[in-house]
Formats: structure tokens, sequence, C-alpha cells
């Protein structure tokens, strides 16, 4: 099985970084190029995890980092400030930076600006183009990302994933311009897809920053000790020889072999020579969701249970009874910040992104019971004595359950579209709610993820083509919210039936009776979706009707007054 990775986030003025550790002992930093995230860098957090605490970030918007905002065009210098504070943000003085392709050139900046703040600086894979910049070509490389309401994106998206790795220029598909390599595995196409989709419109700042930069230029001004390298097969290794002959002193240039071991290697002794292992050999990381970001911002951060790591969302002051909400499946939370901003006007809200959802680890062997104890032990872990829940669609049985079980930590529930029914009609639900999203190589599983979620909106179940199942509503079709829960369906597609399968298995008209609590159900009229209401009101002991609004403002201003009365 090997050494663990673990997720986390780090603040950063008003956004988060996220990143990916692996091992302990002094600390390395790891970077990874455009427009991937840490996911890259797996195998090599593994492979130093025997001697360092290994990080590897996401930059500022990709991967689950904050994108960084300003009025005008972001430079690399404005990733490179980014770095430092995510630095300072780990409270490290001092460390080891790696940097690859496009993150080579953020470093390269952040180590001629902040030459104390680095113990080396190892950019592999620095491109130098002679001549001016060539704007043509990179408004030609960096077609904007573009989320349309038809899903068309999705198809020119994944071509343009398939050819990032057939030809260089990609879009200069010629005989002169094909790599010779071998067709990627789908595991490293649907990561790639992953990263790309993650970045979206975000997808070219780095990017087109590091284009636009004259890494010429800062080389000879580096100060801090530095390595210039490249591996023979990397398509930037020519540029090896464009490097300034008038480097500082403690510069060097080392042209490796295509040896993937030996490259590794030379890292692992590089690391060895330049960390500080005697200040900083017991790292921990900060905890966000102990030290939150002011104001209505969401602070995200992960709590660790006996099945794993658990993604979430922080939103909120107050000493109000807090509320957990559970998200709607499948997706995550994220789909749902802005709702849980309003549900925060005077208290904390936790929204928990469920095990095998987005980021948050799998369960092995999933059933509801284990559904539950991972959320009794979030709970716990945060030091909540007692809390409100909000639950959504198919997490509503859960959230019931939970109730049951654990009745002295809940003080009220609200539940947004209960489902009912018998086994049988629980179980084709269950065997139809998720569309088959496997990866291919043709991209169709994209398309079919695209209308699962957008089909829930119009019709209810979503596979149901008959016109009972029109859902007689103004639907919500906001492409970016569907992309969202796309992306948080996908990047988990072989988990993303657990969390359903185990909310159908539990058969609330059996145990709705036993429910004592309070609870707000919220109905909506002429909706199949919530066409349950009534016979959960008839078997809570305790139940009481509100109907849904639209306008979300309200409808969390009436869970609020619900939860306060």
């Amino acid at each position: 099985m090997g050494p663990r990775i673990f997720k986390g986030f780090v603040n950063v003025g008003k956004g988060q970084v996220h990143y990916r550790i692996c091992g302990e002992g002094p600390p390395i930093i790891l970077l990874h190029d455009s427009p991937r995230s840490s996911v890259l860098h797996l195998p090599l957090l593994k492979y130093f995890s025997k001697e360092f605490s290994t990080i590897a970030i996401d930059t500022p918007g990709y991967g689950n980092s904050t994108p960084l905002k300003k009025d005008g065009q972001l430079e690399i210098i404005d990733f490179a400030n980014a770095l430092s504070e995510t630095i300072l943000g780990f409270k490290l003085e001092k460390c080891p930076v790696y940097g690859f392709h496009t993150s080579s050139k953020i470093l390269l900046e952040f180590a001629a600006r902040h030459p104390n703040r680095v113990s080396l600086a190892i950019m592999d894979g620095l491109s130098l183009p002679e001549g001016d910049t060539d704007h043509k070509f990179i408004s030609s490389y960096m077609r904007p990302f573009k989320i349309t309401d038809t899903g068309s994106y999705l198809a020119e998206e994944w071509t343009r994933v398939r050819d990032f790795q057939r030809w260089f220029p990609w879009f200069l598909k010629s005989k002169k311009t094909r790599l010779s390599s071998n067709q990627r595995k789908m595991d490293f196409m649907h990561a790639y897809c992953m990263d790309l989709f993650m970045a979206g419109p975000h997808f070219s700042d780095a990017y087109a920053a590091a284009m636009r930069y004259k890494a010429v230029k800062v080389v000879p001004k580096v100060k801090a000790k530095s390595i210039f390298m490249a591996r023979k097969d990397d398509v930037l290794y020519p540029f090896l020889d464009s490097l300034p002959k008038n480097l500082q002193e403690n510069c060097k240039i080392e042209r490796l072999t295509a040896d993937i071991d030996k490259w590794k290697l030379r890292l692992l002794e590089l690391f060895r020579e330049n960390s500080r292992s005697k200040e900083t050999k017991n790292f921990i990381p900060p905890n966000p969701l102990s030290n939150p970001l002011e104001g209505d911002l969401v602070t995200k951060g992960y709590v660790q249970t006996k099945e794993g790591q658990v993604l979430i969302r922080r939103c909120g002051h107050g000493n109000k009874t807090p509320i957990v909400f559970l998200h709607d499946l499948p997706g995550s939370s994220r789909a749902d910040e802005e709702f849980i901003k309003l549900l925060s006007k005077d208290r904390i809200i936790y929204a928990i992104d469920l095990p095998g959802c987005n980021d948050s680890d799998k369960i092995n062997d999933p059933t509801s019971k284990k559904y539950l104890d991972s959320i009794y032990q979030i709970i716990t872990e945060l030091n909540l004595k007692k809390i409100n829940i909000v639950a959504n669609g198919l997490s509503t049985s859960l959230a019931i359950e939970f109730s049951i079980f654990h009745k002295s930590k809940v003080d009220r529930i609200v539940l947004d579209s209960i489902i009912l029914g018998n086994s049988a009609y629980r179980d084709n639900l269950s065997a139809n709610y998720l569309a088959n999203i496997e990866p291919k190589i043709d991209g169709s599983h994209l398309h079919a993820c695209w209308h699962m979620i957008r089909d829930q909106s119009i019709q209810w179940p979503w596979y149901d083509g008959t016109k009972n199942a029109i859902r007689k509503i103004d639907p919500t079709l906001d492409e970016t919210n569907i992309h969202i829960r796309l992306v948080d369906t996908l990047k988990q597609w072989h988990n993303a039936h657990d969390p359903i399968k185990a909310s159908f298995e539990i058969n609330l008209e059996e145990i709705l009776p036993k429910l004592e609590i309070p609870v707000l159900l919220i109905s909506r009229e002429s909706d199949p979706k919530y066409s349950w209401v009534e016979k959960a009101g008839s078997l809570i002991q305790n139940s009481s009707k509100s109907e849904y609004h639209a306008d979300k403002t309200i409808l969390a201003k009436n869970i609020l007054s619900y939860l306060d009365s």
C-alpha cells in the first residue's frame, strides 16, 4: 500500500492553497506545471516521503486552490508573491523548492525576489524563448475555456486534452509537431482532464503568464542557490543551452538522461544536501478549520476519520447552535456554497462532502451505518456538542437515521426533498440513479454525466422520460453549477455510487415514526421530486412544512426562522 498521502489547505490572504503531503521529516515543496495540480506529483510524494515531509501544492487557480484576483492581467510575479505567502502560511522560514515547467518560472521569480527564503531552487524545464513575446502563439495555445449551457465545451476540451499529448504545440497538427510517444493510459487522461476542468476558465492564468515571462532577464539576477535542469526526453531540454553564461556562482546547470529513476535519485540527493533537518524535523501543517478566514468567506479543511479524510466547508460566526449541511447526490457541497453563506448569518455552518464524493476519501465496504459513523466522528472531531442538520435530496435519509441513533446530538433537522418508497422502488432508484460515467477514450462519459445532472432539474427521476416525471417548475440550469457538480462527481467516478447506495438502503417508512426531534419538511407543489412530503409528515411525530422558494435568500431565511423558533 505504501506511505499515505494526506490533503490539506493553508490560508493565504483571502483565499486558500490546497496541498498534498506525505512523509515525515524536514519539509520540501513541489510545484506543478499548468494546467495540472498537485496530482501530478503523486509518485514523487511517495518517493521522497521516507526522509521528508513532502508537500505538493496546487498553484492558485488550479486544483482546489483559490484563484488570484487582480484588476489587470496576472503575471508571474503575482504567482511568485503567492508562493511566498503560502510558505509563510505553512510557518516555514526556508526550505528546498522544486518547480517543473510553468512553475519553474514561478520559482525563478520567487528565488530572485526572496533569496533568503529558499535553501535550494530546482528549476526543471525552464523555457527561454528568444525574441519578442509571440502574443498570437499565446492566444492560439490558450484558447479560452468557456463553459456553455449546452455542454458543447465538453467535446472541445476533451479533444484538447487528447491533443496536448499528441502535438506540441497542440494546435499545430502536423508531422513536424507530432510527439513520438505512446497513447496515454485512461487513468492519466482522466486525471489530466479533471485538472483542466477544475482550473476551468482559470487554466491559462499561470500558463499564459509563464509564456509572457522573460526568464532570460531574471536568471542572472538569482542569488539563491539554484539548479537549472532537464531530462533529455523533455521537450524543453534544448533550452539549457540558452541559459545565460553569467550565472551567479551558486547556480549551476544539470543535464540529465531520460532515465526517470536516476532523475528521482538526483533530486533526492539535492534535497538531502539542502534541507534544514534540525530545525524542521517535526513539521505539522496548520489547521485552517481552527483559524477560519474572516467575514463570510468559506474556509475548507479536512477532518480525519477512521475511514480517511473528509472535506469540510466552514462558514459563519456566532454562538447559536451550529448547522451541519449534507448535500444532495451525486456531487458535493461546493455547488451549495452561496446557500451555505446565507445559512451562516448568525451561526457557524459546517458542510460535509460525503465520503466518496469530490475530495473526501471513500469508505471501504460502504454501508449507511459506516456513513453515520463517519458523520459522528466528524462532529466529534469538530467538538460540536449539539447541532442542527440541513439535508438535501438523497442525504435526507442519512440525516434521519443519524438523528435517530444520535438524538442527543441533534436539536432540529430540515429535510429538503425527502424520498420514501418500498424496497423494490428504492432498489430501482439505486440501480439507475447514477449514469455510466466510467471514463472512455471518446469522451462520451463527460456528456453522460452532464445530461444526468442537467436532467435532474427537469424530470424526476432524471432517467424517467415519461410525462409523469416532468417537474413542473422553472428548472435550475445554470451551466457553472452543472459544471461544478460534474467535476465533483467525476473526480471519484468509481466511488460515486457508494453514498447513493447507502442512502437508498435505508427504509425511511419503517424508521420515521422513531424520529423524536422536530423536523421541517421542505415541500414543492407539482414537483414529483417532492411527492413524498405528505406521507413523510404523517409518519413523523413532530413535523412542520415550509414551501420551497427559488429565491435562496428567502429559503434560507425561512429555514433559520424555523431553527430559531
